[in-house]
């Protein structure tokens, strides 16, 4: 039977939402592995302006791939809050937490973006401020990693509540939450090289986790086909549909 909300059918849209997740996984990727690992907010000036120097082209082309991420992701996230709703019973609570964690996470990322994509365009004009802008690029970006926490913690806690996800993926969830709020402490604390491999382990396991999810949410939604042959009256033994 298709999903509803109330005695309302799911949009056919809301099929198709769980590619977003893939979209966004697959672009973020691409940004991660063309930009390269970007040195910590503590390197030394000549590092940060050799960083620049050999990945111009690339950090200017992460800004707005990742913006078409972020839009692919927008979308997953609405499959995803229908999902929510649905398990709270209309009764959003931890969905709109989980909203706001993402829609945080979502704007110190891409402002992170735009200052390194900035510095990638007038690196020349940086002068003395360069370690200054990358440091506040390097730290916008960690501290997204609070929202991406929240609302990690925030979707799992309703998966776990109503034993709607397994939970290894749950799991998946719940250690990728911890890895980000690491990050954020290890990133004010001591920003070096470690810091972006604890950073790492958690997108990692933030990208793993939505995939899982997209696969939970694609294979809860019939088809437009199926939800049309799940609603049509079955034929009787006599050939005759029934009444």
């Amino acid at each position: 039977m298709p999903d509803t909300v109330g005695d309302t059918v799911a949009p056919t849209w809301e099929r198709f939402a769980p590619i977003g997740g893939v979209v966004f996984v697959v672009l973020d990727v691409i940004v991660a592995v063309l930009g390269g690992e970007p040195p910590a907010s503590g390197a030394s000036p000549a590092e940060i302006t050799r960083y620049y120097d050999n990945h111009a082209a690339a950090i200017e082309m992460g800004l707005w791939v990742f913006g078409i991420g972020a839009i692919a992701l927008i979308l997953w996230f609405a499959g995803l809050w229908r999902w929510m709703v649905r398990i709270e019973q209309g009764a959003p609570g931890l969905a709109v937490a989980s909203l706001l964690g993402l829609s945080i996470a979502g704007s110190l990322a891409l402002a992170s973006s735009a200052v390194w994509a900035n510095l990638a365009l007038h690196l020349d004009a940086a002068g003395g401020g360069l370690v200054t802008m990358h440091s506040l690029g390097a730290l916008l970006s960690s501290a997204a990693g609070i929202g991406i926490a929240a609302h990690l913690l925030a979707t799992n806690l309703v998966g776990i509540g109503q034993r709607a996800l397994p939970s290894w993926v749950v799991g998946i969830g719940l250690a990728s939450a911890a890895g980000w709020i690491v990050h954020v402490i290890t990133s004010s604390i001591s920003p070096d090289g470690a810091t972006n491999t604890i950073g790492l382990g958690a997108f990692t396991l933030w990208c793993a986790w939505i995939l899982c999810i997209s696969h939970r949410l694609w294979v809860g939604h019939p088809s437009p086909l199926e939800e049309q042959r799940s609603r049509s009256p079955a034929p009787a033994p006599g050939g005759q549909p029934s009444r």
